[in-house]
């Protein structure tokens, strides 16, 4: 008997020590097989915000669904956000975010079909371009497009700004979310930190949005060379004649607004402009879609107006104009 609870002893001992051996080399595999692992303290495979070692715009980047926390897709190497055709054009700042990186995405800015994007093809914030071209040659490969070289994680979603957590004008190591070999590569001389030039490069971003989108510079934009939906080029296509003129692209055409957009741009200008201000001359810095304003923007609407949602298209478009005026050149 007492050489059978020995054995049985043994047995039990093993099997724990088994047991914590497998844990561990799950461990170990789950989180070779995820981005951001060292973050994941518990080893669970998600990453909530508090293991997130980074500023919330820099978490709310990755939390593609908005759940509150990073998993499946959001942290699996080569993951993609999520694009749809109804993107939504917003905005007319030179510098415009893009988050297509799919084939669809990729052809629709190749406008020669020499399958590579060149940066007069490109019409986006020049820090993402400069992240994807994996081989510095001021072009985009389908691979680098893509973002088929998984080793090679740019984390190019996460902007300057929203990785400086501790706003000191550049980004350390410990700041960085992709790959130790993406980040010497942009560390141009090789100091351990990232400034704003090593992240967006030296070449001068057009003079405006409008410029970088006129692929053929005929001063006029066609649905071709749109990369938003359509109700997008529709709302801003005033006469209705398939081409928009640069007071068309840029909101600033009344000829068929109603009353109701009318009155919500007037308000949302009004407040933009406070808001930019403030922002400038207090502790924050540039946060255009952080602004709580922008999600309701209803502030000032009143019935008699017309169409609520007449109004919030207008007060949006007139906060983000008025918050570019307030706030002045970062």
């Amino acid at each position: 008997m007492a050489f059978m609870s020995t054995t049985v002893a043994r047995r039990a001992a093993l099997a724990i020590i088994f047991g914590a051996a497998m844990a561990g080399t799950a461990l170990a595999q789950n989180q070779r097989a995820m981005r951001f692992a060292a973050m994941d303290r518990n080893g669970d495979g998600v990453i909530t915000r508090k293991e997130w070692n980074g500023s919330d715009r820099s978490f709310q980047v990755h939390d593609w669904n908005r759940d509150g926390i990073l998993s499946g897709e959001e942290v699996r190497p080569g993951g993609r956000r999520p694009s749809t055709s109804d993107d939504t054009f917003d905005s007319s700042e030179r510098e415009y975010g893009f988050n297509d990186w799919t084939a669809r995405g990729f052809t629709a800015l190749d406008h020669n079909r020499d399958n590579r994007i060149s940066r007069e093809e490109w019409h986006f914030d020049l820090e993402t371009f400069r992240r994807a071209d994996h081989n510095k040659d001021n072009v985009l490969s389908r691979v680098e497009f893509l973002g088929e070289d998984t080793a090679q994680d740019d984390d190019r979603g996460d902007r300057f700004d929203y990785l400086d957590a501790n706003n000191d004008g550049r980004v350390s190591r410990a700041e960085w979310h992709g790959t130790a070999e993406r980040f010497g590569a942009l560390d141009d001389n090789g100091d351990g930190f990232l400034t704003r030039a090593e992240i967006r490069g030296t070449t001068e971003p057009p003079p405006d949005l409008f410029t970088s989108v006129d692929v053929n510079r005929d001063n006029r934009i066609t649905r071709d060379e749109w990369h938003w939906s359509r109700a997008s080029f529709d709302g801003r296509d005033d006469n209705r004649d398939g081409v928009l003129t640069r007071d068309e692209f840029s909101g600033q055409t009344t000829g068929t607004r109603t009353q109701a957009w009318i009155q919500g741009r007037d308000r949302g200008l009004i407040e933009g402009r406070q808001a930019g201000k403030e922002d400038r001359q207090g502790p924050k810095t540039w946060d255009l879609e952080g602004q709580r304003e922008l999600e309701t923007a209803d502030s000032g609407y009143e019935p008699r107006f017309g169409s609520k949602a007449d109004y919030q298209a207008g007060y949006r478009e007139g906060f983000r104009r008025g918050y570019r005026e307030g706030f002045g050149p970062r």
